[in-house]
């Protein structure tokens, strides 16, 4: 397998058809969880003795006060309506994690799509637009996004299962036996990729689709091996360098509070707060760039795989006739 043309392939295909870009930053969206209720609850129990004014003594006056008349609101809040608060924050983030969900598998997909489309496009065919990838990919969305609710499902039952087991491993072994499961937590993340392009590919169903991808990566094992070392290392390093910006963001907060002796975050919060305005967006795009090129590396590199497979020569036994 020709490794380098898969990359520069790819590259030229997002780069042509830079609706991928879009797709690539939609792809990114993570599915957030709805735990933050516990948190509120408990606060207003603590709130007598975290808000006492002794405590606060490398603070301004006016600033103590503050917060000590913050935390006897909190404290006079009746509980019912903590749990009421609660109940709302579980709700409104589960309905988040589903349209998040939903984002990210609209992305996820269309990038996929998008590059099989490109694929097959003469080069001399224009860029392609949002609504033909949208089009195409929309007999196979569903099962996608059905995939990832079955994923998530399974996997919060298995982690329930395998907690224990995994904390005796990792005590018996002093940590070293969570190596064992880098291996394995990157064959279980290839079969899910290679499942969902081999479901907007192939247009297999999902048990269809999953059989698909495990036959792909083992009859293929050592050129799978090679592009996702290239892919997840050099995707690695690529993320760690676009997201260097980010360290910069509490600076000027940190050396507020060290000029001012902590009597001051005014200006330093301000600072920081235009700066995240100004960095996080970069940072989203740039992601999603980067993430729709490995997505559509990976793309290239199943298709090219499936048709290495299927021009093989066959060896048929040569039985001569019997005379």
């Amino acid at each position: 397998m020709n490794y380098g043309e898969i990359l520069s392939k790819a590259w030229k295909t997002i780069w042509k058809h830079k609706i991928l870009w879009l797709f690539g930053v939609l792809a990114g969206c993570s599915v957030t969880g709805s735990g933050g209720g516990g948190g509120g609850a408990g606060g207003g129990g603590s709130a007598n003795s975290t808000f006492q004014p002794g405590s606060l003594d490398f603070l301004t006056p006016s600033t103590q006060r503050g917060l000590t008349e913050f935390g006897r609101t909190l404290a006079e809040i009746p509980v019912w309506t903590w749990i009421l608060m609660a109940i709302g924050i579980f709700v409104v983030g589960f309905f988040l994690s589903i349209l998040f969900l939903m984002l990210g598998t609209l992305g996820q997909t269309g990038v996929i799509k998008g590059t099989g489309m490109a694929d097959e496009a003469d080069t001399e065919a224009p860029p392609l637009s949002f609504g033909a990838i949208l089009t195409a990919l929309k007999p196979h969305y569903w099962k996608v996004f059905l995939l990832h609710i079955g994923l998530h499902l399974a996997g919060f039952f298995l982690a329930l299962i395998l907690v224990v087991p995994i904390i005796l491993l990792t005590v018996c072994t002093c940590c070293l036996g969570l190596f064992l499961l880098i291996p394995i937590a990157w064959l279980l993340d290839l079969l899910v990729n290679f499942t969902i392009i081999a479901i907007l590919e192939e247009d297999l169903g999902v048990f269809e689709a999953i059989t698909r991808a495990w036959q792909v990566i083992t009859r293929n094992l050592g050129s799978v091996v090679v592009m996702f070392l290239i892919l997840g290392v050099g995707g690695m390093i690529v993320g760690l360098i676009i997201s260097l910006p980010v360290i910069l963001i509490p600076v000027p907060l940190v050396a507020n509070l060290l000029i001012s002796g902590g009597q001051s975050i005014t200006v330093g919060l301000i600072l920081s707060v235009v700066m995240s305005m100004l960095f996080l967006p970069l940072l989203i795009f740039l992601a999603g760039v980067l993430r729709a090129f490995i997505l559509a590396s990976w793309t290239l590199t199943f298709r090219q795989l499936t048709l290495e497979g299927e021009l093989s020569p066959t060896i048929l036994n040569d039985h001569s006739p019997e005379e």
